[in-house]
């Protein structure tokens, strides 16, 4: 079972009972980890035992241990390994594993059917063993800037890490940069120096950027397909040895936690359905709704966040739609106030010319044209709302003022050349406020209708009473009975 190495480029390790076989650099520095006997046999070091287990950390350290628990020590990059001095007897059974603050521990398997746990000191036991053999570093440092094994570059963004070399004069170190991955990222470089005391200071600063612009381009997603990618970079001094020290790696408001039903009237819905629609609110989902009078205008702010937390705002171009379809809402701004030149794009365009998808689908970064050129679009009506939003332009979201509702709405970061992924959010607003009064006009149609009606009815039951009345005015209620006779 081979043993991949923590680099940029592909390398392994791979080996047999008695010796181990390197592979660093993509494959081209090969061969057999070198003993100071001059051979690759590590058996004839350790009394003819076998390789037991091998073993790499983070760091590059490489542990042989034997069957027998003796240990054999190298680093990746090297060619040749040395023998440690022995822990612990030759006929414990020992074990070594790492732990996850990067600690090295022995696992002993006891006779008596315990395990117990032992600290190794790695780093002093290479120490020793480095200044019994005289095994010097042919630098003095070697730092970089590096504060992470990953990190993520998005649409616009650049990454500037620096590395830094000590060397004494006259021998001539530098630094290698090795990637490895798709040809997906541009790179600069920077190289200052100073020699002072007998000893040299080479700082490289490399940046990594993309120059890719996905505006206006008609195979939106294969060009962004083929520009994203895993690239693995890696700093390295161009002479090591297994006495150098470690270099970093590269690499709301509370509310009602509850679900909820509610009812939308059908004129207030895009595609005007026969039948009110009725909704589940799903607390877990949407969160908490923001609750604003209807009076007031809103505007999204979208932040950026990643596993650690908040990163940044969004300032890039965005849209906003209701996802149970309600359409009963404007935005402030109209074309011409936003500055566009020919009539922009709306969810109606992009719905009629889009109508084989679902909502969510008819408009986004793929498909994007803004309206401040002359060269793209048609003059047409400027007057229209302008559907865009960015944290500059001042367009808000205005609420209609003749009823209350609960609105989801989802956010899609409309700006091609923001970010590799399909950055989206969703957020609630629940709008309340005094209905404004009705017209003059309807409420004396009303009280008219509701009057004329009560004089009807006050004139019907009039003439009922009537024909009771005069029924029965000469006619007794109750005819007196008639003597039979008898016989």
């Amino acid at each position: 079972m081979p043993h991949f190495t923590f680099s940029a480029l592909p390398g392994l390790l791979l080996w047999n009972k008695h010796s181990i076989y390197y592979c660093y650099h993509n494959f081209t520095f090969t061969g057999i980890l070198q003993t100071p006997a001059g051979h690759g046999n590590l058996s004839m070091l350790s009394n003819d035992s076998i390789i037991h287990e091998v073993f790499i950390d983070y760091y590059g350290a490489i542990l042989v241990k034997m069957e027998n628990n003796v240990i054999f020590y190298s680093k990746i990059n090297t060619r040749d390994a040395v023998k440690l001095h022995l822990w612990t007897n030759y006929t414990t059974r020992a074990f070594i594993f790492l732990s996850t603050s990067g600690q090295t521990y022995f696992l002993y398997a006891l006779d008596d059917g315990t395990i117990q746990i032992q600290d190794y000191p790695l780093r002093l036991e290479a120490q020793s063993i480095a200044f019994t053999t005289k095994d010097k570093c042919p630098y003095m440092a070697f730092h970089n800037s590096v504060a992470h094994v990953f990190y993520f570059l998005d649409k616009g963004e650049a990454l500037t890490v620096w590395t830094q070399i000590v060397y004494p004069e006259n021998t001539g170190l530098y630094v290698i940069v090795e990637s490895y991955g798709p040809k997906i990222l541009q790179e600069s470089h920077e190289i200052s120096f100073e020699a002072a005391f007998g000893y040299c200071t080479k700082t490289l600063t490399l940046t990594f950027y993309q120059n890719v612009d996905y505006e206006r381009i008609s195979d939106y997603f294969e060009t962004q397909h083929n520009h994203t990618g895993l690239v693995l970079v890696q700093f390295r001094p161009s002479e090591y040895s297994k006495a150098c020290p470690i270099a970093q790696k590269v690499s709301d408001m509370g509310c009602h936690h509850h679900d909820f039903s509610y009812v939308i009237e059908k004129s207030y819905l895009r595609h005007q359905p026969s039948k009110n629609l009725r909704v589940r609110y799903i607390w877990g989902e949407y969160g908490c709704p923001l609750r604003l009078d209807f009076t007031e205008k809103f505007q999204p702010v979208v932040q950026l966040f990643d596993d650690n937390g908040y990163v940044k705002d969004v300032e890039a171009n965005f849209i906003v739609w209701e996802i149970h379809g309600r359409d009963d809402y404007s935005f402030n701004n109209t074309m011409a106030q936003s500055g566009c030149l020919h009539e922009a794009q709306t969810w109606k365009s992009m719905i009629e010319l889009n109508k084989h998808l679902p909502l969510e689908e008819v408009w986004g970064p793929e498909n994007y044209k803004h309206c401040f050129s002359y060269a793209i679009g048609k003059p047409g009506d400027l007057n229209q709302p302008y559907e865009i939003i960015n944290s500059s332009n001042g367009n808000h979201i205005f609420w209609p003022m003749g009823h209350s509702g609960m609105y989801v709405f989802r956010v899609k970061i409309l700006d091609p050349n923001y970010s590799f992924c399909n950055l989206t959010a969703m957020f609630a607003i629940e709008t309340f406020g005094l209905i404004p009064s009705p017209s003059v006009y309807l409420v004396a149609s009303f009280l008219f209708v509701l009057m004329l009606l009560f004089f009807t009815i006050l004139v019907l039951s009039y003439f009922r009473y009537m024909r009771i009345y005069r029924r029965y005015i000469y006619e007794p209620l109750h005819k007196p009975q008639r003597k039979r006779k008898k016989n």
